[in-house]
């Protein structure tokens, strides 16, 4: 499985990178550090699990999860936040 990291936290990209690292079947074939780099790297890349946050500088997690379901409809998008506003979360789940 080919996986995306879309994070602004390097530590938290290391963190998840580190952990899939140790999984035979999953390779972490790019990373990004905001939304607009997320974009480019998921339509660039097509990974099969793209792993996003939501508060990120430049473009918001969910604007690029918006704009990449836009363009590549079948994107596999996991969010992760420790953000418990629903209002945020919302759009993303509609998409």
């Amino acid at each position: 499985m080919k996986i995306l990291l879309v994070d602004d936290h390097e530590m938290v990209r290391l963190g998840l990178k580190s952990y899939f690292d140790l999984q035979d079947d999953v390779e972490v074939v790019g990373e990004a550090s905001n939304g607009s780099q997320g974009i480019d790297l998921a339509l660039e890349l097509r990974p099969d699990v793209i792993v996003m946050d939501i508060v990120m500088p430049e473009m918001n997690g969910i604007d690029a999860t918006l704009a990449i379901l836009k363009e590549w409809h079948e994107a596999k998008i996991l969010i992760v936040t420790s953000y418990l506003d629903n209002e945020k979360i919302m759009p993303v789940l509609d998409a």
